[in-house]
Parts: structure tokens; sequence; C-alpha cells
């Protein structure tokens, strides 16, 4: 059953025209959602504490494989792999350690995504610029995509990676040229030493593509090749190279073990984080949904078509399981984060937007009847233009920590470089405090009352005889200690 094949009304994918509207859209839509939170001040806590470890490195404390935060807390930070840090740290030193440097950073990575995302798109498809909107708006509508990048967490890096990692595996598969086989496995590398070994689950996209295509050896060769490279590169870093041998004992003890043991769960279900997946991918899935019902009472076409033409796309169903290999097993543990996710649905869209590509032809013709409306012509670029307005307008906003950014302001001309402050044993879990402070001025926090003669506590603790500094805060006071 064709749908498509009445020449009067395939898309006309080359008329521009139709398309810029919903270009303004998803532009204004990046811009607001991811954009114009990256720059303003704040950051969640896991991003200040990876940005305050590049500094370090940045400033010449430390190497790649032994990283730290502060000079009383992480000294020795195996935490996560270093690859992340390193490149920040680089960063810092080519363009200064302004608060701004590390957003163009996070920026930087978006952009290289997009790129390393339209050339999976280009090879996918023979009429592109479609099918690249309609997966970055799938992305964009995942709440905790957008998150990732405004927050500066390590996922950024790791969608880049994971993108070049499908690349070059879609590459082999059109070429069967073999040095995409080691610019496989030197990614699978790479995500390890920016997140460890979960983030290698592109593994499984080789392996699940070799298996839906049953006895072609050269798929085979394909995984058992990048899977032997990448344990190679592994075994000889991780056993024979000194100091990364060290920062695996250290990472295997305090993140590994803790994490299977359940130490520092984030839920009490195993299978919330299965749950999280498809509520995050809400829209995509609601898409698919219309789609199908829209086929099957306007055009009378089985869903089971539909779903057999899926399986039949071995690339997309590969993508598809690929997708649940790094999602899934995060459900073995109770340490669970929404943003874990984020690479696994990089896989996910493209499964969607890839395996049901004829079928989306019917959402662009809908697109195009809608862009011709002078309406939406004029209101899709005004809405483009007000995005940046707002942008521009909120650029000195404050996403979060606002009332504690302003009490570090009005405490750091009391504190001097590389002193150590002592905090209150209530405060002491307030990386975010850590990392501003050590970030302005190299300052230290302890626990321990002998480490300084400055206390820093939250406003609402009980009043007693120490001396208070007087300063108008509302978060947390400076006294000094007798």
């Amino acid at each position: 059953m064709n749908l498509v094949g009445n020449k009067q009304q395939r898309f006309n994918f080359k008329n521009r025209s139709g398309i810029k509207p919903w270009l303004y859209f998803l532009g204004a839509a990046v811009t607001f959602l991811i954009l114009s939170p990256l720059f303003q001040k704040g950051c969640f806590i896991d991003g200040m504490l990876y940005k305050t470890v590049a500094y370090n490195y940045a400033e010449g404390q430390g190497s790649f494989w032994s990283m730290k935060f502060t000079n009383t807390s992480m000294r020795e930070f195996c935490e996560q792999p270093p690859l992340y840090f390193y490149l920040l740290g680089i960063f810092y030193k080519i363009f200064g350690d302004h608060y701004l440097t590390d957003r163009f950073f996070t920026l930087l990575l978006f952009l290289l995504f997009i790129f390393v995302f339209n050339e999976i798109i280009k090879r996918l498809f023979k009429n592109s610029v479609p099918y690249l909107l309609l997966s970055l708006f799938f992305l964009v509508a995942v709440p905790v995509f957008c998150w990732s990048y405004v927050n500066q967490v390590i996922e950024p890096l790791l969608c880049v990676q994971v993108a070049l990692a499908i690349l070059f595996f879609i590459r082999f598969v059109e070429s069967g040229k073999r040095v995409f086989i080691l610019l496989f496995a030197g990614t699978l590398y790479l995500l390890f030493a920016t997140k460890g070994f979960q983030s290698c689950f592109v593994i499984v996209l080789p392996l699940s593509y070799a298996l839906v295509s049953k006895f072609r050896k050269n798929n085979y060769y394909f995984f058992a090749v990048s899977g032997l490279v990448f344990i190679a590169a592994l075994v000889f870093c991780l056993k024979l190279y000194l100091p990364a041998a060290k920062w695996f004992a250290c990472y295997y003890d305090a993140r590994l073990v803790l994490t299977m043991n359940n130490v520092g769960n984030t839920t009490g279900n195993h299978l919330e984080i299965i749950g999280r997946f498809f509520s995050e991918l809400i829209v995509c899935l609601g898409s698919v949904v219309i789609l199908i019902s829209y086929l099957k009472i306007k055009k009378k076409y089985p869903a089971r078509f539909v779903f057999r033409n899926f399986m039949d796309n071995k690339i997309a169903l590969s993508l598809l399981l690929t997708a649940f290999a790094g999602s899934f097993p995060y459900a073995v543990s109770l340490v669970q984060r929404g943003f874990y996710l984020i690479p696994s649905f990089i896989c996910f869209v493209l499964a969607v937007v890839y395996g049901l590509k004829r079928y989306w032809l019917f959402f662009f013709f809908g697109l195009r009847k809608v862009s011709d409306l002078r309406t939406i012509q004029i209101l899709m670029p005004a809405v483009f233009l007000a995005a940046l307005v707002y942008s521009a307008l909120h650029f000195t906003d404050y996403k979060r920590n606002k009332e504690l950014l302003k009490d570090i302001e009005l405490i750091l001309p009391h504190l001097n470089k590389n002193e150590t402050i002592v905090i209150d044993e209530a405060r002491w879990n307030d990386f975010s405090l850590h990392a501003y402070l050590y970030m302005a001025k190299q300052i230290s926090l302890s626990a321990d009352k002998k480490a300084g003669k400055l206390l820093i506590r939250s406003k609402e603790s009980p009043a007693d005889s120490l001396r208070k500094i007087e300063l108008n805060t509302k978060e947390i006071e400076l006294y000094v200690l007798p």
C-alpha cells in the first residue's frame, strides 16, 4: 500500500519557504529553553562541582588522572572519569575563568552535537532538513535534555560522543571501510573516559544490528573487532598505566561499589527510572500515537503495517534496542537521575524518526499547509524575535542559588585568598557553597572548628556568643571564632 505515491501530494522539500516558520519556532524554543537560562547565574550542584574540578586543573592543581575538588573536600576526586574536566580545564586555560567561559563551552558542545547529528540525518534521509528539524524538536521537547545544557552536567559531552559513535557505525554500514571500526572503538573509549562503563552502551548498536541482520559476517566483524579494540585499550590503560590504574581503584570503590549498594539512592523503586524514560519522551511518543491514529482513521492504513515496516528497518530497530540498553539497566540500582538517560534519548528519537520516515511525510504535509497561512508566516518570526528579546532582558537573572550568590558577594571581601573557613556541619554537604567560594578565591571549607578563624553557617542557626560580622545576608552568616 503506497500512501505517498501521488506526485501531486508529495511534499516539496526544495521549497524552504514551507520550512522557515518551523525553523523560527524551533529557534525560539532552543533560545527560551536552553540558551537564555544557560547564560544566567547559578547552576545545579553537580555542574558547580564539575566546574570547580576543571578550574583546579586549569590552575595546574592536578593532572588528567588525578583531579581534585578543594583542599578540604575530595582532594582526590574520582567520582567521575576525567575527560570532561580536562576539556573544560583547557577551555579555562585558553579563555580565562570568567563565569561566562564555561557557558560558552557548553554552547560549543551543543553546536557540535547539532553538527554531528545533522551528519547522521543526512546519511539516513535523502531530503534531510525536515527530518532534522523534527528530530531536534523531539529532543528539545524532552525536559531533562534542555536541563542538562542549562545546568552544565557531563551529558552534553556524552551527546556529542554518542552521536559520533552512531555516525561512525552508519558510515561503516554504507561503505564497509574498516577505519570506522577503529573510530567507533575510539569513541567507546572516550565515552568511558567521560562517564564510565554505563556510557558505553552504544556497543549494543552494532551487536543488535548484527543479530537482526542474521548471518552477515561483516556486521559481526564490526562488533567483535571494535569491542576487542575497546577492551584492549581499557586493559592497557587501567591495568598497565599506573596513574589510570590508581584512579580506577578509587573510582571503583567510591562510585561503582557504593552505587550498586544504593548508597546515595534517589528513589525507593527500581522501576522508577523506566517510567521516567517514557515520561520524558511524552511529546515524541504522543506524536507517534497521533500519527498512527491518523493513518488508521483517515487513511484506513492498519497499524500492524506501520509496526511491520518499523521492524523491517534494521537500523531503526537496532537504535531502539540501543536506547533501551542505555536506560533500563539504571533500574538495577536505586541511584537514578533523569539526566542519566539523555544519551539513550538520542538513539530513541533517531529510531522513531527513521523507522517511521515514510509516515512522517503526512506530518510534513500538514505543516506545509499551515505554513502557507499568512498568520503563521508573521507569527513564527515574531515568536523567535520575542525569545531573543526575552533572553537579552533576562541575561543577568538567576536561575538558581540567587540568595546564596548574593550572600557570597557580601561575604567575599572579608575572606582572604587560599583561606580555610569553618562551616557548620549541617551545611557541609552544600557542595555548591564549596564550589562558589573556591572558584572565587580558592577558599576551602572545613567542618573542623580548629581549621580556621571564621565560621559560615545558615541564617536560621541558633544564636550563641560568637561575634557575627554584620552583613545584610539572606541565607548564610559569617562569624568570628574565638
